[in-house]
């Protein structure tokens, strides 16, 4: 019986396989809770995530970081992996379009329009940096397009991600604009009081693209995994962390 039992458990290792993912950080909680519904149907595969700026992972790609599949924060930095040869795809793979939001855990007013932002008793903006992550560059948008920039722009502080603008709006800065995704998770269901998402017509749509990866290990469970990304389940989940489909 014991061989039986050691026998079995070698097999399942021998056959599982790991899909590595490199994904944009305003994916760190939607992304995870679909990677659980994903391995529902494929107990023997695992799935490894590495979270970032869509610049950074476009940088370890393109340096030789082996990934199976690339979900970025917006179609250029994924067109730009196709345009250098580094996709299995002719073209991007639009999954979803996210938001941002304007958050303040110091108890500071938030506001669609952003002109609370020029109240003097702000000190800090937490940004994404504009040129590594997309989410940023919509937040600069938003304060150009809302006439507030010039009134506001030493205030800004760019975080290297994201993920990273939630951080420090959480433990220091006075305001952040962070992904509407982030506050949507039960995580920091205590701040559900504490945002109020942008209005969208201030910034360009952050249509954020997929691609299967030319050099990917695994090529098979890419696809099936690329497939369930665009599947209607995915799509339910997505919704649920306010992205747009």
């Amino acid at each position: 019986m014991k061989k039986i039992l050691l026998f079995t458990l070698l097999a399942a290792i021998c056959f599982a396989t790991q899909l590595k993912v490199a994904a944009a950080a305003n994916l760190s909680f939607v992304l995870n809770e679909i990677k659980a519904e994903f391995i529902k149907t494929h107990p023997n595969d695992e799935i490894s995530i590495t979270f970032g700026s869509s610049g950074k992972l476009v940088a370890q790609i393109k340096n030789g970081a082996l990934y199976d599949v690339f979900l970025s924060a917006d179609m250029g930095f994924s067109n730009a992996l196709i345009k250098d040869n580094f996709s299995a795809d002719e073209a991007s793979a639009i999954y979803a379009k996210g938001k941002i939001a304007m958050f303040s855990a110091r108890g500071f007013e938030t506001c669609s329009d952003l002109k609370c932002l020029k109240n003097p008793k702000i000190k800090s903006i937490i940004i994404a940096n504009p040129k590594l992550a997309p989410y940023g560059k919509a937040s600069e948008q938003a304060f150009k397009n809302a006439g507030v920039y010039e009134d506001i722009k030493d205030k800004i502080i760019k975080a290297g991600s994201i993920g990273e603008a939630l951080s420090q709006s959480l433990s220091a800065g006075d305001v952040g604009f962070v992904a509407l995704s982030a506050l949507k998770s039960e995580k920091l269901k205590e701040w559900q009081n504490a945002y109020k998402p942008v209005d969208s017509s201030l910034y360009e749509p952050i249509s954020q693209g997929m691609i299967k990866l030319k050099n990917s290990p695994n090529p098979k469970l890419a696809k099936r995994f690329y497939d369930f990304i665009l599947s209607d389940k995915a799509k339910e989940i997505f919704k649920k962390y306010g992205y747009e489909i």
